[in-house]
């Protein structure tokens, strides 16, 4: 498969659908000829009760329009970066480097519940292939932010934390299905045991304590003032 036009070839992003694509036998389709983009991409996030992404107008306190003008963050502290990769609200780094506790384990979190593969290309350029783009972009952005997913065998994870090595014993992934609508990874480091879950937000609320009520009513907040952007 080749587009001679942008001499673009045909690019395998995941070699792990192997197996369920070979029993495939019926594609049945009512594709109407429409061409679509599933681009995903980490523009904000919501961490124990408080908004990231927006770019706030100091005058008016009201967010700004995001251009190709706007200032983005500096991420040029971690050699491991996307170039590609922008951010526009310097918060999220100032809470990273204050090392705010809540923020460390929102990404460690991203850089550890999920089923990406890694590979160390030469030059030490790191590459992820995985399943879906939403994990893909979610992994990226703890990747670019300093939390970067290095590999896994079928009993660890290593990942680095501000350039700092970690590696988890790893006892079980309960992968993401249309019944369980998330996904968990089972680790332990330092003889602390953790369950890491992502998932549908209607889906992990039910299961949030009753003393999460008012961060669960905050985060449902900044979900529906996102989902009217």
């Amino acid at each position: 498969m080749y587009y001679a036009t942008n001499d673009t070839p045909a690019k395998a992003r995941t070699t792990t659908l192997n197996e369920e694509l070979g029993q495939i036998e019926y594609i049945f389709s009512d594709k109407t000829g429409t061409l679509t983009q599933n681009i995903m991409t980490f523009n904000k996030c919501s961490i124990n009760g408080k908004t990231y992404g927006d770019v706030i107008d100091v005058a008016t306190g009201e967010p700004i329009v995001i251009t190709e003008d706007t200032k983005t963050v500096d991420l040029s502290f971690n050699p491991l970066r996307e170039a590609k990769f922008k951010f526009y609200d310097d918060n999220l780094l100032e809470d990273i480097r204050k090392g705010d506790s809540q923020v460390f384990e929102f990404f460690r979190l991203l850089a550890l519940c999920h089923t990406v593969m890694s590979e160390e290309k030469p030059g030490g350029i790191l590459e992820y292939q995985a399943q879906s783009p939403d994990e893909e972009a979610l992994t990226s952005a703890a990747r670019n932010f300093g939390f970067v997913f290095r590999n896994r065998t079928p009993a660890s994870v290593v990942i680095e934390v501000m350039g700092q090595r970690e590696v988890y014993d790893l006892y079980c992934i309960l992968d993401f299905n249309n019944v369980r609508k998330r996904m968990s990874v089972i680790l332990r480091k330092d003889g602390v045991l953790k369950l890491y879950c992502k998932g549908a937000d209607s889906v992990i609320f039910e299961r949030l304590d009753e003393s999460c009520s008012e961060l669960k009513f905050k985060t449902l907040e900044h979900l529906n003032v996102s989902n009217l952007e």
